[in-house]
């Protein structure tokens, strides 16, 4: 079969989840086992995430030791040029030997306050989240990177119950479970909804944690954009995705496109950077391309995120009466009448400030307390007043929910009858 092009996701910004196959700077371990067989995968993997031309990757099995994703950021702009690619420095996070990691694009986005991760308990791998700010628009969105425990492992108290969805079920469920209750408490702290989950989640579309996540409001994009036959995986012959993107629902709206590049999935294992138990002939079938450079694809999501909110409310008001003639040195009534309004919902307003012309005592004004605010609607002024004529000031603020301020005045004036 022809291998595919990088799907075309459309979007002014793309982010990818990358699965880098035990990418370990520490030899023999879990990754290559001699320096020759790290640089053969390094280049595999630098080859695909530059092909995939993202703005943001979320990582999976990179070596949690605080310096293997330096490494490769360096690699990648040793190709692509300086600069070119940043991550998201964490040190090591959670327990385990890999952990999720964050590289992004510094001329398309810019990482906004810290990055948070959440950790479960000594199965599940941390989850990982960053806020960036797409800097052709202003908008914000999350990435949050995951890697749960896998359908293999051992979990003593988490067995395989034979419903088809594997060992440590329950253990990637409360996962999930907790991961959009911890999401949904702005982790980051910068307010913004657009949270987007990649990562591998070990679980397949129809199993509990993915049934979890959608319950709690976030959009399966492998799904919608690739119908039942999607794929990112193959194993023993069986093909399904295991990978994702799904995107909660303030972001579902701005995503374009998704859909897995099937550089990995669909290879034989024999073109991968391993050098053990190949003869000559079939060692020699190796290139430095993306094919076959971990054993899930690479999947591409395409956002047109809509930018900042610059444009602010509009704001009116009217005094009712706006004219007071001196007579009895009383405390009248002045009713607002106001109106604000924004091409978004959730604009406030508020009575700032109600000033005077004159002071409230001293001279020839013998009276206290010439300004009663009762609410925003309703305020007592009294009409008194030593000048020819005395202005009563009222100050109010419209604010949209994306923190645009108007300011408006209007005026009550104390005259001779």
């Amino acid at each position: 079969n022809p291998r595919p092009a990088v799907p075309a996701v459309g979007g002014t910004l793309q982010v990818a989840s990358y699965n880098v196959l035990n990418y370990f700077t520490t030899l023999g371990s879990r990754g290559a086992d001699t320096a020759e067989e790290f640089e053969r995968q390094e280049a595999k993997i630098v080859a695909g995430m530059i092909a995939l031309d993202a703005e943001v990757y979320g990582l999976l099995e990179i070596e949690n030791n605080g310096t293997a994703l330096d490494t490769l950021v360096a690699a990648l702009n040793e190709k692509a040029g300086a600069g070119t690619y940043a991550a998201v420095t964490t040190g090591a996070i959670g327990l385990d030997e890999i952990a999720p990691a964050l590289v992004y694009r510094p001329a398309a986005v810019t990482p906004v306050g810290t990055f948070a991760f959440k950790v479960y308990d000594d199965l599940n791998r941390p989850t990982l989240v960053q806020t960036f700010e797409e800097k052709a628009t202003g908008a914000r969105f999350n990435v949050a990177v995951n890697h749960l425990k896998s359908k293999g492992s051992a979990c003593v108290d988490d067995p395989d119950t034979g419903d088809g969805q594997g060992n440590c079920n329950l253990t990637r469920l409360n996962a999930a479970r907790q991961m959009a209750e911890w999401l949904a408490s702005d982790p980051t702290g910068q307010n913004s909804t657009n949270t987007l989950i990649v990562g591998d989640l070990n679980s397949y579309d129809h199993e509990d944690p993915i049934k979890a996540l959608v319950a709690a409001g976030y959009t399966d994009l492998e799904k919608k954009y690739g119908g039942e036959q999607a794929y990112s995986y193959v194993f023993d012959g069986q093909k399904g995705y295991l990978d994702y993107p799904l995107s909660s629902e303030s972001l579902t709206p701005q995503v374009t496109g998704a859909g897995a590049w099937h550089i990995n999935a669909d290879e034989v294992s024999l073109l991968d950077y391993d050098m053990s138990f190949k003869q000559p002939a079939q060692d020699a079938l190796y290139a430095p391309d993306p094919y076959r450079s971990s054993d899930h694809d690479p999947v591409l999501v395409g956002l047109n995120l809509k930018g900042l909110d610059r444009t602010p409310p509009t704001l009116s008001v009217r005094l009712l009466p706006s004219n007071l003639y001196w007579n009895s040195k009383l405390l009248l009534p002045i009713v607002a009448s106001v109106r604000a309004a924004d091409d978004q919902p959730g604009v406030t307003w508020r009575l700032v400030s109600v000033t005077s012309s004159e002071p409230d005592f001293g001279g020839k004004d013998r009276t206290r307390g010439d300004i009663v605010i009762l609410d925003r609607h309703l305020v007592l002024v009294r009409d008194e007043r030593v000048a020819a004529v005395r202005t009563y000031t009222f100050t109010y603020e419209a604010k949209d929910a994306a923190g645009n301020i108007t300011t408006t005045r209007a005026t009550v004036t104390v005259r001779r009858p």
